[in-house]
């Protein structure tokens, strides 16, 4: 069994109004939530193999402050084509990990997060910003058409920890 892990970047700011969606940082309330969900995926002891990254700047803070407070192993890789993914484009992505890879996780932006989580395990799930979702996958292989071979094991919000 494979293991995704789910993702949504954090609270961006919206200080700048002029700013281009792709370009827009976190605010505080987001790094907030970066570190809490830092803490948690360190205290749980929670290893990716690899962590495939949006190159939006949202996410690429988000993951390096979870970084500064989780340890984990994996690559992190940056994958333009996960900004703005549809869900179709996000299991494209998918699927080209290698087999090898059990536990991955997938830092991104919704609606391509959320509509994902429902394609994978069929539940309707909220996923605001820094949610955090473990999906285990009926399958050894990630180029498995993955529709509906996945559970939700948990969806962690930064302000239920």
């Amino acid at each position: 069994m494979l293991t995704l892990y789910l993702l949504r970047h954090a609270k961006s700011s919206w200080d700048d109004a002029s700013q281009p969606d792709f370009e827009r940082p976190l605010s505080n309330r987001g790094r907030e939530a970066c570190a809490t969900v830092g803490e948690f995926i360190h205290e749980k002891g929670i290893d990716f193999d690899l962590v495939l990254v949006s190159t939006a700047v949202r996410t690429r803070e988000t993951i390096e402050l979870i970084k500064e407070r989780a340890t984990f192993r994996g690559e992190v890789r940056y994958d333009e084509r996960i900004y703005e993914a549809t869900v179709s484009q996000l299991l494209e992505i998918i699927s080209q990990v290698d087999n090898d890879r059990e536990n991955v996780l997938l830092v991104g932006h919704n609606p391509g997060v959320e509509a994902l989580l429902a394609l994978l395990t069929g539940e309707q799930q909220s996923v605001t910003t820094a949610n955090f979702a473990k999906i285990k996958l009926n399958t050894t292989k990630w180029s498995t058409n993955l529709a509906g071979k996945g559970t939700l094991e948990w969806i962690v919000r930064p302000k239920e920890i």
